[in-house]
């Protein structure tokens, strides 16, 4: 995957512009002639593949701006894509249909892009032919106003439309800024069928995305999802396990230097192999900036190569498993559904309950957690550490100091692209609307709109809050990151799922945060950092106080500026940025070691505290 789109389709003066590196480009290259001659000659396996090189393509290459000849070149590719999957002599052949079905997160992408929009107009089309289920499960996403009854889908063929069911989800990396389409993801994940069976390698969209589509009922998805795994054959193969004292596995995907995983737990895992051996797990695909430093052994695990091959884990001497970012990866959902150490535990990299796979215990922060609603929360037994069991990287950046304009008020949303969703857009058109003061929100979606998931996004956000209002930043590295954060005025969270990282980030450069708290991790970790450097009062209990405030941090520059100077002021070494809760989190692995036989016989699922 890369961020950068290519020069041609970049507008002048864009984020994307670049030196041209690739000598042609699939979509501009696209050749009706050949397509043509191929529908000519009923060679409908060559015409498949010709689409199918596009849209590899656009799943490779994000556009972050259209010039004339690229968006040109797009409705041209799209409008020869949709009229032949509508015209009933090209059928789809057998191994083509899965190929296709993948593409339909990408197709509703490009299709939003282009001047047709969705893909409406098709479907209505097909309804009304025979042999159209392979293309309906191509072109119906989340994005559609027409609705397809699901239980048909399913009664058709159960295999392939438990592949589109999942693929469906993927629209949840950007979709859910859209009032209609986070709609439309909201009622699928609530969709039941005993017909959906099995997995594929989009299954964990369903599973991670659940709880930016619907927080209060991912529990649900989850659960579902978790039940399939471990009734499949590839979780039900034997595990030979000869557990050694001291030596603990870390599975994990995301553990390289700029990742929010690696960011938020590196000082745990450092203080873990001081009187530990640490084997890493490396799961996914290779990757030369993996930090493999802490650890005596490296093993790996790649679903995509061949799921069933879990020679990394299969034989194996681990006294505990640890994960710290279950969800983020399929290879991590295959495995927290298998038992491959005598001790399972997991923590934030991924701030939700596995709701129901074979994960023991959870680390947790006590200052972070709502203990009584812990049974509720988690399906893991909740072990709980002093503060809020995170432990941060600090950022090699040297403060830059821009100055700021008067007007408009510039404010940070720091909101990965599947955080963006309509409900709190709409609360900050109601502080925008209010406010006295002109602003300009600047969203920062990283990584979640590639797949040509940027424009979309882009339009959604715009169509809510207006053009003149708002400034989406492409997928940045960090070196154009921080000083972009660095350039605002203040802050304002993501809601109901916040971000620690970023409000590590953002207290770094000195930016206050206004945050709505909830009482889950991922909606009170912000209202943590910022009671820890004695801002409390950016901290908001209802919707009501977050406008209110957000309007005061607009339009009061003396309020706002005495924010920033006591956030200036403060010991971010000894708050934020502190490591004493460190060794609580060796001691809290240290105990789960030691006490694990005599837990697991304990009644009930009470939070184990550790001091």
């Amino acid at each position: 995957m890369t961020t950068a789109a290519e020069p041609v389709a970049a507008a002048e003066g864009s984020p994307a512009s670049q030196p041209a590196k690739t000598p042609a480009n699939p979509l501009l290259d696209f050749s009706i002639e050949k397509l043509h001659e191929a529908y000519r000659e009923q060679a409908y396996d060559r015409m498949s593949e010709q689409f199918l090189a596009v849209l590899d393509h656009l799943r490779n290459i994000t556009y972050y701006a259209l010039d004339i000849p690229t968006k040109h070149a797009l409705n041209s590719f799209l409008k020869h894509l949709l009229y032949f999957l509508s015209q009933e002599d090209y059928v789809l052949s057998d191994a083509y249909a899965s190929r296709f079905i993948d593409c339909n997160g990408v197709i509703s992408n490009a299709v939003a892009i282009s001047d047709f929009g969705n893909t409406d107009p098709y479907l209505r089309i097909l309804l009304g032919q025979q042999r159209n289920f392979t293309k309906l499960l191509t072109l119906y996403s989340a994005r559609n106003k027409v609705k397809i009854d699901r239980k048909l889908l399913f009664g058709t063929s159960p295999a392939l439309a438990t592949q589109w069911y999942y693929c469906f989800t993927e629209g949840y990396r950007n979709g859910c800024a859209d009032e209609t389409t986070l709609a439309n993801l909201r009622e699928h994940i609530a969709y039941e069928d005993d017909r959906i069976i099995g997995i594929n390698s989009f299954t964990h969209h369903a599973y991670f995305g659940a709880t930016y589509i619907g927080h209060e009922h991912d529990y649900l998805v989850k659960q579902r999802i978790n039940r399939l795994f471990q009734a499949t054959p590839l979780c039900s193969q034997p595990i030979r396990n000869t557990p050694k004292k001291g030596r603990i596995a870390v599975l994990t995907s995301m553990w390289f230097k700029r990742q929010s995983v690696y960011r938020s737990q590196q000082p745990f895992i450092e203080a873990l192999a001081k009187d530990h051996d640490l084997v890493l797990v490396q799961l996914g695909r290779d990757r030369n900036d993996f930090d493999t430093s802490l650890f005596s052994e490296v093993r790996r695990y790649d679903a995509s190569k061949d799921a069933s091959d879990i020679s990394a884990i299969q034989d194996n001497d681990f006294a505990m498993a640890y994960y710290p970012d279950i969800g983020m990866s399929i290879e991590s959902i295959i495995l927290a559904n298998m038992r491959i150490a005598p001790v399972q535990v997991t923590n934030y990299g991924h701030p939700v309950s596995t709701f129901g796979s074979k994960i023991d215990y959870w680390i947790g922060g006590q200052e972070t957690e709502a203990v009584d609603r812990a049974r509720e929360h988690y399906s893991e037994r909740l072990v709980l550490i002093p503060g809020c069991a995170q432990a941060p990287v600090p950022l090699d950046y040297q403060l830059q100091y821009p100055q700021l304009p008067v007007s408009p008020i510039i404010i940070n949303c720091t909101w990965s692209g599947q955080k963006i969703n309509s409900d709190h857009l709409r609360r900050l058109r109601t502080i925008a609307d209010r406010a006295k003061t002109p602003v300009k929100f600047h969203f920062f979606p990283g990584g979640a709109i590639l797949g040509n998931g940027f424009i979309p996004l882009d339009r959604a956000i715009k169509n809510i809050l207006g053009e003149e209002r708002v400034q989406v930043l492409p997928d940045l590295v960090f070196e154009q990151y921080m000083p972009a954060l660095e350039s605002a005025h203040f802050a304002l969270d993501a809601h109901p799922f916040g971000g620690y990282n970023t409000a590590v980030d953002l207290l770094t450069l000195r930016k206050p945060i206004v945050t709505l708290a909830g009482n889950r991790f991922y909606n009170n970790s912000t209202a943590y950092l910022l009671s820890r450097v004695g801002l409390d009062e950016l901290i908001t209990r209802s919707e009501q106080e977050y406008i209110d405030l957000g309007v005061r941090m607009i339009d009061n520059p003396e309020y706002r500026d005495r924010m920033i100077r006591r956030l200036k002021t403060a010991d971010l070494a000894k708050t934020v940025l502190s490591h004493e809760h460190v060794p609580a989190f060796v001691r809290a692995l240290d105990h789960l070691l030691d006490n694990h036989d005599t837990l697991v016989k304990q009644p009930g699922r009470e939070p184990i505290f550790i001091n």
